[in-house]
């Protein structure tokens, strides 16, 4: 990294340090290097920054981190659990997620980048542009980046240039740079706390998944239902839903086919009986929707891998 060492900050205590650079274009950021506390939390930052791209301005730029530096020939991959959304604020661009097949960027564009994924961008020589990212790490985020609250892996959304997820991701940014050091989990949860805004506003009932208020009304009506037999056809029509679509939309919002999906909740609820309770096996099989102990003990085994009377005496 090229840095003229007058204008490096450095902050540090057993588990933390950070690397905090100008470049000459007064372009921030900064990478954090993670110490094992932040790594046992589950969740926490390898940098953020804000840089400006100037019309024919040679770029990558070649001030960063060698683990973040890359050429246009070469492209990149973000290593082990590390994250990086990256977001366009004005200008425009291109990404590749594939040699030679680019997705337009422009002002709005958020582009989630993914461990592993070869990727490379720029901005339109002729344009330029600004962009903003912040990097996240961690063994727990790999459900949150992926379906059903997310599209792809490659992941580029088009939100409102200059909108509310803007200003709160560049507030972030300047959180992120100017306290990074004093309060590295709760910056962390922050950002997830973004995150988990930008997933709510994707699937609000007026956004890009309209279906999934519907999802909801028949997600708690099997929760409130484990012990019975539904119709899964007829739920459908309640909701307003032709059974192809549910079915499709129910996986998106849950992972699993309703079916699937009754037959967890019944296995987690007796799974608390069998560890809470002395009821009888048989009642507790009876209780939860199962037929026969023997049809109860062949799915909680599938599940846990121990029969229910196992289970039960592991717990005890």
């Amino acid at each position: 990294m090229i840095c003229d060492l007058r204008n490096v900050i450095f902050y540090h205590d057993l588990h933390f340090l950070i690397r905090f650079c100008y470049n000459p274009r007064m372009n921030q950021f900064l990478y954090c290097t993670v110490g094992e506390t932040q790594r046992l939390f589950g969740v926490y930052l390898t940098g953020a920054g804000a840089e400006e791209t100037a019309p024919g301005e040679p770029y990558p730029h070649d001030y960063h981190s060698s683990d973040y530096f890359f050429t246009w020939n070469k492209g990149r991959r973000l290593v082990a659990d590390e994250y990086q959304l990256l977001y366009i604020r004005a200008g425009r661009g291109v990404i590749e997620f594939k040699r030679g097949k680019g997705i337009p960027l422009e002002a709005g564009s958020l582009v989630i980048l993914h461990p592993g994924e070869w990727h490379r961008y720029r901005p339109d020589p002729k344009i330029g542009w600004s962009e903003a990212y912040i990097g996240i790490g961690g063994d727990r985020l790999a459900p949150i980046f992926r379906k059903p609250f997310f599209e792809g892996p490659p992941t580029v959304l088009r939100l409102e240039s200059g909108g509310r997820f803007e200003h709160d991701f560049l507030d972030l940014i300047d959180a992120i740079r100017a306290k990074t050091a004093d309060a590295p989990y709760s910056l962390a949860l922050r950002t997830l706390t973004l995150v988990a805004g930008l997933i709510e506003g994707l699937h609000a009932e007026n956004g890009r998944n309209p279906g999934f208020a519907d999802i909801r009304r028949a997600h708690h009506f099997i929760g409130h239902h484990l012990g019975e037999v539904i119709d899964f056809e007829k739920l459908a029509k309640d909701v307003g839903l032709g059974y192809s679509v549910f079915r499709k939309r129910f996986r998106e919002y849950t992972g699993m086919a309703p079916l699937e999906y009754q037959i967890t909740l019944r296995v987690r609820r007796a799974s608390r009986l069998l560890t809470s309770t002395s009821i009888p096996i048989a009642e507790i099989a009876a209780g939860t929707g199962f037929n026969t102990p023997n049809y109860f003990s062949r799915f909680f085994r599938k599940a846990t891998g121990l029969s229910p009377a196992e289970f039960r005496k592991s717990q005890s």
